[in-house]
């Protein structure tokens, strides 16, 4: 071999291994999921990642008339765009259209995202003018707040190890009957703070007797698996008298990603 095939071969060589360290040198691009939900999955526990979008499908009679939200949840779901599509896509048959409303999840965290017909009573709705799902929204390596009302009975959620679970019952003021957490059988989750109770719109004077409350139960993620959280709304000072209502929750802590 002459000097100049060798020294083609070497700038070769050079040029390969310039181009494969440059590709281990490149970041690690993370595709977000598109998450899309209709009529048909009101209820359900959505599990997304911060970066994820969210496209929620609900069917309303004409562009005229659509959905809004109950609340904004700054620092977790942002709205980025809304739209009317044809009524099939709702998944309620016979819809005339469709409202389409899209999010993007930018923070961890928990919440009960809920949807209310803008206009009661009007609205082409199989769901009562009301639709609500939810969310929990991960990031790897950090621990998240989630926060389950009573909208969530029955349900499911997924948290991580270390994940604040917050549960907010609906309660009445001066009641003899209480919210009681039913003992907790294993140690995927524990009771952190006893209950505190906050009225539901924050009045200057206390709460009268007879008038709405929340009464919040604080846990802990501890270790992997599945448990049961159950409440019974009891007569504090009769034991005999069978509770008014009850709520459960099925709680999942995964096993950590190794």
């Amino acid at each position: 071999m002459n000097r100049t095939s060798l020294t083609a071969l070497v700038l070769l060589r050079l040029s390969m291994l310039a181009l494969l360290g440059a590709a281990f040198m490149m970041p690690t691009v993370v595709q977000a999921d598109i998450v899309t939900l209709n009529a048909n999955d009101n209820g359900k526990q959505v599990q997304l990642n911060v970066g994820d979008q969210l496209t929620i499908r609900l069917p309303t009679i004409s562009p005229r008339f659509g959905w809004r939200l109950t609340q904004a949840y700054p620092g977790q779901l942002t709205v980025t765009t809304t739209n009317v599509l044809p009524g099939l896509s709702s998944g309620v048959p016979g819809a005339p259209a469709t409202f389409e409303i899209h999010f993007q999840a930018v923070g961890t965290g928990g919440l009960d995202l809920a949807l209310v017909s803008a206009q009661p009573g009007t609205g082409y709705s199989t769901l009562g003018g009301f639709f609500h799902v939810f969310v929990t929204i991960d990031k790897p390596g950090v621990a998240k707040n989630v926060n389950i009302t009573e909208y969530g009975n029955h349900s499911r959620v997924k948290v991580n190890k270390g994940d604040q679970l917050a549960i907010r019952l609906d309660n009445t003021a001066g009641s003899q009957y209480q919210w009681e957490v039913m003992p907790i059988a294993d140690n995927v989750i524990q009771l952190i703070t006893p209950p505190s109770a906050a009225p539901a719109k924050k009045p200057k004077k206390k709460a009268k007797a007879g008038s709405a409350e929340d009464v919040t139960f604080q846990f802990q993620a501890l270790n992997p698996g599945k448990t049961t959280l159950r409440f019974l709304y009891r007569n504090a000072t009769n034991n005999e008298a069978p509770p008014k209502r009850d709520f459960e929750l099925e709680v999942e802590v995964p096993e950590p990603p190794r």
